[in-house]
């Protein structure tokens, strides 16, 4: 007969112990409890647990040292912290202690059977594994990684994981995701923190100088150079080299660069003394490397010496759950230190931010918080100082056609109604809105992308139900109203609603007050 598994679960707050034995009572587990960090370690050493549910605030023996006591004690074990905050600094610390996974309170019933049970899964098969959290607010610097959504979730996983070592880590993701705050919070939570954390964009240096910034040259080397360069891989020595859009590198620094991964030695530049490195090496791309190996532009054995770990961060877009915690973090940034006054955002604001299909990602919305605190007439930011890209677009006016009131001939409200005004059937002139077209850019990438992971759907279906929305949300569901700012009747914008099975009080989307 099977053994039963063991679940601890610590937690100072006698309730939530509670909650557990009722969630599980029935699902054939032996449900130990402890009330602190000291009695968590008892029963560790006394009944092994399998799984053990840890909260990360207690007086005393807190979480995170309970969970490095934990793991001393037998790193087999499992253990998944509770918390009611989110920081990125956490979430890796945990994990290079070996923690499994996270709960963010208040967290659903399924949400917890759903991580328990996949710890005692692994648990049984073999028990190792890692990971952990973010708690917004706790730091300040610039490692911190901001964010609590799944996508995110796995992102601080890999970086913990990588932590410690020194394996060379490949980051992907489009221009202001963050990849150098990911970079720096790798670099600052493993054994080379406190040493050098070397910054190259490959795409902001000319072609001619990057050899001679990566490497350094001697007196001499080229006309006119009078004095000896230290190129960064030295000035990195003994920590970290970030290697920023390293799709740019051309073909020949790339085999220089493949050398130096390879023997940690270079000569630089007019030179002929080796120069020896202990770098890690960490390298970022805003474009798919993958392509570039099939057209030769990038070498295929340097792709596979960076690529040995790989974190793919996701647009802003696929993380909308994350906008308000990058808003209060971005605002939090804003308010000066000691002075009392704390920025504040509308739940307008909120949802407007929460809407946009933020192209630029993280660095356009805290660029976008920054200019809205300067220009905001208070110290709350209203949804009206928002400036978002898509606003420059022109606003088309529907053209309006006057009709003849009908002649009399019947009741009353016949005769008090204008018969529907027919849309207009004039085409726009070729190049009158380039400037919506570019706007519809970043928009069909969205569509295309999902259809390229499998989603069937129509793109036009998608467009026009959200021209739809916006223009029952602009005139509070006024569908006379909305049907002329599209410039359509009435009665086909009523069966475009039906169609899309658009409901006017749920689906449209009101701003509240201010």
């Amino acid at each position: 007969m099977t053994a039963k598994q063991r679940l601890l679960v610590v937690d100072d707050e006698r309730d939530v112990v509670t909650g557990f034995r009722r969630v599980f009572e029935r699902e054939g587990l032996v449900l130990d409890a402890a009330y602190s960090g000291q009695e968590a370690l008892a029963s560790v050493r006394a009944n092994r647990p399998d799984v053990v549910v840890l909260d990360l605030r207690m007086p005393g023996l807190d979480g995170l040292q309970t969970l490095k006591h934990i793991q001393a004690e037998d790193p087999r074990t499992l253990v998944i912290l509770m918390t009611a905050y989110s920081s990125s600094a956490t979430v890796i610390e945990a994990m290079k202690h070996g923690a499994y996974d996270y709960l963010v309170k208040p967290f659903s019933v399924e949400k917890l059977r759903e991580v328990v049970h996949e710890a005692l899964r692994v648990a049984r098969d073999v028990r190792t594994a890692e990971s952990y959290e973010p708690r917004l607010g706790e730091e300040e610097h610039r490692d911190t990684i901001i964010g609590k959504s799944e996508l995110m979730r796995q992102v601080y996983k890999t970086a913990g994981q990588v932590a410690a070592s020194n394996t060379p880590v490949l980051i992907c993701g489009e221009n202001g995701t963050g990849k150098e705050v990911v970079a720096r919070a790798i670099h600052g939570h493993g054994g080379r923190a406190g040493k050098p954390f070397v910054v190259v964009n490959c795409a902001a240096i000319p072609e001619s100088l990057l050899e001679s910034e990566l490497f350094g040259h001697e007196r001499g080397a080229f006309s006119a150079t009078t004095a000896h360069r230290t190129g960064k891989f030295e000035l990195a020595s003994g920590g970290t080299l970030f290697l920023d859009e390293v799709g740019d590198l051309t073909l020949a620094t790339q085999t220089r660069l493949l050398r130096v991964l390879q023997s940690g030695e270079f000569e630089r530049l007019g030179g002929t003394e080796t120069v020896r490195v202990d770098v890690r090496v960490i390298a970022a791309s805003n474009r798919p490397l993958e392509p570039m190996l099939r057209n030769s532009s990038f070498r295929q054995d340097l792709y596979y010496r960076l690529n040995v770990v790989r974190i793919d961060l996701p647009p802003l877009r696929q993380r909308r759950e994350d906008i308000p915690l990058l808003i209060e973090h971005f605002l939090r940034g804003l308010t000066p230190p000691g002075t009392g006054k704390e920025r504040r955002i509308s739940s307008a604001a909120i949802e407007k931010l929460s809407r946009y299909h933020w192209p630029g990602n993280v660095r356009e919305l805290e660029n976008t918080i920054r200019n809205a605190a300067l220009t905001a007439r208070g110290e709350t930011i209203l949804s009206t100082d928002i400036r978002l890209k898509e606003e420059a677009a022109p606003h088309v006016r529907p053209v309006e056609l006057e009709m003849p009131a009908p002649e009399p001939t019947g009741d009353m409200q016949t005769i008090a109604r204008k018969p529907e005004a027919p849309p207009s059937t004039a085409r726009p002139a070729e190049g009158r809105f380039e400037d919506v077209e570019q706007l519809v850019a970043p928009i069909f990438e969205t569509l295309v992308a999902a259809r390229e992971r499998g989603d069937r759907f129509s793109a036009f279906d998608v467009v026009e139900r959200a021209l739809l929305v916006e223009a029952l949300d602009r005139t509070g569901g006024n569908q006379l109203r909305a049907a002329g700012l599209l410039g359509i009747t009435r009665s086909t914008l009523r069966k475009r609603i039906a169609r899309y099975g658009i409901r006017i009080a749920a689906a449209i989307r009101r701003a509240p007050a201010e």
